[in-house]
């Protein structure tokens, strides 16, 4: 939702586009909240054998209030209003912080800190939209209509469930996909993985709304999008061949109760977390030319080839590098494509 509304928004001489903005941030809010508290209706009991309704309630608020914050951030990231993205990021975690640690006092219990981690969302929407929301309803014009905005966000969704696969859902395919492995080489995997990735993946990720913007505001977006990937695989590049070399050394000195991995293996984990991120790059390019199609299958692809890659029988450690480098490259080849055809053919809104 936030990086659809982040494409479509863009500032204007008056606010054409708030009224529309506005009936879908709240119709898809909505639709998440009843959408969450069906699921958890059903699942909830088995989840929480206790204070499953509280619980449930507080799950679905909290969605309720994060597509809020999903539709101001897109609207602000659109109309590049920079403090108010960056007021958002921070008031929500702070807030945040400050009612957990409130709950905590309170004695921690599961229903107050449910409600610690759901109300937050409400309370940092509501003041950053009193400090900057003249400007979204005063400026914010946007390039689709109603249904539009609904299949493109529709198409964002998929391809951010396959991101999570592949980001955060990593360990759990894992531990269900190779448990061959045996379990001290996969806690050693999964720390390394995610060691790696938080420096070089993360940031990526949280940067989608700012690099979907620059590169639509782009001139020459092809040049841009290739000056960013060819940093980005610099650095992949050095960080993989200091990590062989660095990599075992500290894995031994700090976690000397995990299973020993060889430098190659450290080298190919960094490798596939800036391929991945090379995926973080080519994805937002591909929104900002309103190429979501092209955007959903590169990620659709990488996640499937994950699956697909750790299911095949040989060794386990083979398999898991081997999926973990090749399937983000099949994705990116996917993005390629769709950007080189950016560049002959005109963006499209409908595409």
């Amino acid at each position: 939702m936030q990086q659809e509304l982040t494409r479509a928004s863009h500032s204007g001489p008056d606010g054409s586009g708030y009224r529309l903005w506005r009936v879908f941030a709240v119709a898809v809010a909505l639709i998440a909240a009843v959408a969450v508290a069906a699921i958890f209706t059903v699942i909830g009991p088995r989840i929480f054998p206790s204070d499953t309704v509280s619980l449930v309630l507080a799950i679905s608020v909290a969605a309720f209030g994060y597509s809020l914050i999903a539709a101001v951030s897109g609207a602000l990231y659109g109309i590049q209003d920079w403090r108010g993205v960056g007021g958002m990021t921070i008031s929500d975690s702070v807030i945040r912080a400050v009612t957990l640690a409130l709950a905590v006092l309170l004695g921690g219990s599961a229903t107050l800190m449910g409600w610690a981690v759901a109300v937050p969302f409400l309370i940092a929407v509501l003041l950053i939209w009193v400090w900057r929301g003249k400007g979204i309803s005063r400026h914010l014009q946007l390039d689709v209509g109603m249904a539009r905005l609904f299949r493109n966000t529709s198409a964002t969704l998929l391809a951010s469930l396959a991101t999570g696969a592949l980001i955060s859902g990593l360990p759990l395919l894992l531990r269900v996909l190779a448990p061959d492995a045996g379990e001290g080489l996969l806690a050693s995997l999964v720390l390394v993985i995610s060691l790696t990735r938080a420096p070089l993946v993360v940031p990526l990720v949280a940067l989608q709304g700012y690099l979907l913007v620059h590169f639509r505001e782009s001139r020459r977006h092809a040049a841009v999008v290739l000056r960013w990937i060819g940093a980005l695989l610099v650095a992949v590049a050095v960080l993989s061949a200091l990590s062989a070399w660095l990599g075992p050394l500290i894995l031994h000195a700090i976690y000397p109760g995990f299973d020993p991995l060889p430098g190659t293996v450290f080298a190919a984990i960094v490798a596939s977390a800036g391929l991945t991120g090379v995926l973080c790059v080519t994805g937002p390019a591909l929104l900002a030319a309103s190429r979501h199609r092209w955007y959903v299958a590169g990620w659709m692809l990488s996640a499937l080839g994950t699956v697909v890659l750790l299911s095949i029988p040989g060794d386990a450690l083979a398999r898991i590098l081997i999926a973990l480098v090749f399937a983000p490259v099949a994705g990116a080849v996917v993005h390629t494509i769709g950007l080189a055809r950016t560049k002959t053919t005109a963006p499209s809104h409908v595409d």
